[in-house]
């Protein structure tokens, strides 16, 4: 049976205040205590109005103009209506009738950036958060800080036909919000929530079969997981001749399993009427001008550029892409290296030193590029040596990780090491890995009697005698041409 899936995102965005009141929007609720950024606003109390946030409109309309919607130039609030004691007004401010924005489209790369794929946006509606309901002992206590936050609700239209595509759908949308400084986007801090919905057909032609929403999922794994678990699930029923209705789904994910939470509600069971304390939301000539002014970047058009311009392999992209103070980063040194004639080689050629081993060393400690003890002027010039050719692959990583642990200039390092002395020449080598085989005629036996893989430790021996400056390939032939 084919596999039908669509998604409902909620983004936090990144905002000073809550979405209708002065509250500060706190973004990480793990230092905060209870019930601290809260007033008569966000916590429903009788009298108090909601005044609509400027930067809340201002990341909303950048968030459409990202995701290629039609900005549509009035808008509408109105109530949805549910009583959860997290909802402390007894309903949520949301867009059913007249979003800001609407028919968008992302496009993203699959199977290692060799495919694309174009999902459609129904609509992206401005809403708030509820508060969080905190379970404890036999207790149900309330933390309001979270309610009134601001949320964009992103609503895909069900273009999807496998978990791969929804997970990698979503680390575009996860790039695209942080790219441009919209959200921060971290699943497991909620500050992005994804309900997926999944329903089975026998055909492309067929009806849409019944779906089932599945709710509680923070983590990319996760997501994979429900979705093949639920694609299973329903299968069997299916094949059983078994029937089920439209309903909301709970995962837990340590189970391996879901539950079931509720049965899926319609519109009409949340009661939606126009908001009566909210005028429409009118987007002037000289907004819209200015929306259409800002920058937006698109990680799919630079990694598209990447591919397509540069030949960069999946490595490189992976590296570049995985954080946006690294593709400023990346994009800062070539952009300011002046001395190249050939822009393709620049650009690789920077693309794999922070490949590797400028990526390492951050995921190894930790950190962020900001942290790195040598200037970008200091990589441009490593990099001018590089291109120049004068010193080989060896010494250039030995140059580097020099830098990185040091901060040093690559022209000192180089001087130190004596990297700038002329080449030797093969028969200098040859005499150096002669005398290595000589102190070391145990090693030579074992080679002998089969044991090839101490070649290494000869190899070894002649980079440290040459300060690094032989090949290892070429340092190769000519210990097994010694060792005939």
């Amino acid at each position: 049976m084919l596999l039908t899936i669509g998604l409902e995102i909620h983004i936090k965005l990144k905002s000073t205040n809550k979405m209708f009141c002065q509250c500060k929007n706190q973004q990480n609720f793990d230092d905060l205590l209870p019930n601290t950024n809260i007033c008569p606003v966000c916590t429903g109390q009788p009298g108090a109005l909601p005044t609509l946030s400027d930067e809340v409109v201002k990341k909303s309309l950048l968030l459409g103009k990202a995701l290629k919607c039609t900005i549509n130039r009035i808008s509408t609030f109105d109530r949805k209506s549910y009583f959860y004691p997290d909802l402390p007004m007894g309903y949520q401010i949301t867009q059913l009738y007249h979003p800001t924005n609407t028919k968008g489209q992302v496009s993203f790369f699959l199977n290692n950036y060799t495919h694309e794929k174009i999902i459609n946006i129904q609509d992206a509606h401005m809403e708030n958060d509820t508060g969080k309901m905190i379970h404890d002992h036999g207790q149900a206590l309330i933390d309001f800080n979270r309610a009134g936050t601001p949320l964009v609700e992103i609503v895909t239209l069900p273009d999807f036909r496998n978990a791969e595509e929804v997970i990698e759908f979503l680390k575009e949308l996860q790039r695209i919000v942080r790219y441009n400084d919209i959200a921060d986007a971290d699943l497991e801090k909620g500050q992005m929530r994804v309900d997926v919905n999944i329903s089975l057909r026998e055909s492309e032609n067929d009806p849409y079969g019944t779906r089932a929403e599945i709710k509680n999922i923070n983590s990319f794994g996760m997501i994979k997981r429900a979705i093949e678990h639920e694609q299973a699930r329903q299968e069997k029923i299916y094949q059983s001749g078994k029937t089920f209705t439209q309903q909301t789904r709970g995962r837990d994910d340590t189970k391996s399993e879901s539950y079931l939470m509720r049965s899926k509600e319609d519109a009409l069971d949340y009661r939606y009427f126009p908001e009566p304390d909210l005028p429409p939301l009118e987007i002037t000539n000289e907004r819209y001008k200015r929306l259409d002014e800002q920058t937006i970047v698109i990680p799919h058009e630079i990694i598209k550029k990447f591919k397509e311009e540069y030949g960069f392999n999946k490595e490189y992209i992976n590296a570049l892409i995985s954080d946006k103070e690294v593709l400023d980063y990346f994009l800062t040194i070539v952009s300011h290296c002046k001395e190249w004639n050939d822009e393709a080689i620049l650009w690789k050629l920077t693309a794999k030193r922070i490949s590797w081993p400028i990526a390492a060393r951050l995921k190894e400690n930790f950190t962020t590029i900001d942290t790195l003890k040598f200037t970008p002027w200091q990589f441009n010039e490593f990099l001018v040596k590089a291109q120049a050719g004068s010193l080989i692959e060896n010494q250039l990583k030995i140059v580097m990780e020099e830098m990185l642990s040091t901060g040093r200039s690559s022209e000192e390092i180089i001087k130190e090491k004596w990297f700038d002395t002329p080449t030797m020449d093969s028969d200098e080598i040859t005499i150096l890995a002669k005398q290595i085989l000589e102190e070391n005629t145990t090693i030579v036996e074992q080679y002998k009697w089969g044991k090839t893989t101490t070649i290494w430790f000869f190899i070894g021996q002649l980079m440290k005698k040459t300060w690094g400056k032989t090949s290892p390939k070429i340092a190769q032939e000519i210990f097994e041409e010694l060792l005939k």
